[in-house]
Parts: C-alpha cells; structure tokens; sequence
C-alpha cells in the first residue's frame, strides 16, 4: 500500500473544501461579466434586457434571481416578463417561486399568465424536485 503524500492529502482537503462550502454558497461570486448582465436589466432597450436575462438564466447566475423578480414586477413589455420568468426558471431557484405564482395568478396580460402558469408548474413538479 502507499503512503499518501503531505500534498496529496492538502490538495484533497483543498479540493474537498471548496466543494462544501460552494454546496453552501459561500464560494459563488459574481463573475464581472455576469455583474455587467445584471446591470444591464436595467437598460432601457428592450432587446438589451431581455439578452441580459435569456444570457443569465442560461448561465444559471443565481446573483441574478432578486433582479430578474425586481424587473418580473415592473416591466411593462408583456413580452419581456416571459423572457424574465424563463430566465428564472432556467436558474431553478425556488425563491423565484412565489412572486412567478402571483404572476400566473395576476399578470393583466392573458399569455404571460398562462406562461408563467406553466413554468410554475414544471418548476413545482420538476425542477424543485431535483435540487
């Protein structure tokens, strides 16, 4: 049998550590590009802001989860809170989950309810189940 060496074992306590507390979320930060995606949420194009957030729900930026519902309630392009909610539902979230309820419930746009009704629902049965 052999002996395992000083750095074999730091750098299997190293790597084991950097798994656990990033499991917790104390290793996650938010990268500068991701940083510019959120900020640009805040663009005045439309386009911008809904490439921002299709960008971040694709990268599954967690940083981006108070922003996108921030912008879920005041955007005022219908289609732009569809991309906001998809963007959520591709990060899997579940504190996303009570403000995209009251958006399927509320929403004055017939579409973005029944939309945002079906990502709540998948998120229910599907996503939140696997995490």
């Amino acid at each position: 049998m052999k002996k395992i060496s000083k750095i074999s074992m730091l750098t299997a306590t190293v790597v084991l550590l950097t798994v656990l507390f990033s499991s917790f979320g104390f290793a996650k930060e938010v990268s500068d590009y991701d940083q510019y995606l959120i900020n640009a949420l805040k663009d005045d194009n439309n386009g911008i802001r809904t490439s921002a957030a299709q960008l971040l729900g694709e990268r599954e930026v967690e940083a981006a989860v108070k922003p996108l519902i921030k912008m879920l309630r005041t955007e005022k392009q219908s289609g732009c809170r569809i991309i906001f909610a998809k963007a959520l539902y591709d990060i899997g979230d579940k504190k996303a989950l009570p403000e995209l309820k009251k958006v399927a419930k509320y929403d004055v746009n017939k579409t973005v309810r029944r939309v945002v009704a079906a990502i709540v629902k998948d998120m229910e049965t599907v996503r939140v189940a696997q995490k």
